[in-house]
């Protein structure tokens, strides 16, 4: 075997091997590009999940406050209740305040009655 055969047949393997190393690097490069990619999203889906979370225990927090079916039901039924009771006060109110008119006239005339008995006794 010649030596320029020899030489030839070295570079052709140390191209075939610099194609393979290539090729390997190309596809290791492109899988860590994607892993990185993964990683990213999945951190970025990691802190949304977070805030959704804090978001719906903030809810949770806020409608346990909120008054229930039952609440609404007892709070309505107490102000048909009080309804009611301020429409039988309103009347009671309505025979008193004529109560107190009918009176005012009363001591009205009863004093007009008097200063007229008392111009007439000074007249006379």
């Amino acid at each position: 075997m010649d030596y320029k055969v020899l030489a030839f047949w070295f570079s052709i393997g140390q191209w075939a091997f610099n194609v393979v190393l290539a090729g390997c690097l190309w596809i290791n490069r492109k899988q860590s590009a994607t892993n990185n990619r993964l990683e990213s999203v999945r951190e970025e889906l990691h802190e949304r999940i977070e805030r959704t979370e804090k978001g719906l225990v903030q809810i949770q927090t806020e409608l346990s406050h909120m008054p229930t079916d039952k609440d609404i039901k007892q709070l309505s039924r107490d102000i048909a209740a009080m309804t009611k009771e301020m429409a039988e006060t309103r009347g009671k109110l309505s025979i008193i305040g004529r109560t107190a008119l009918r009176m005012n006239d009363f001591f009205a005339e009863e004093a007009i009655r008097r200063e007229a008995k008392r111009s007439e006794e000074n007249n006379v």
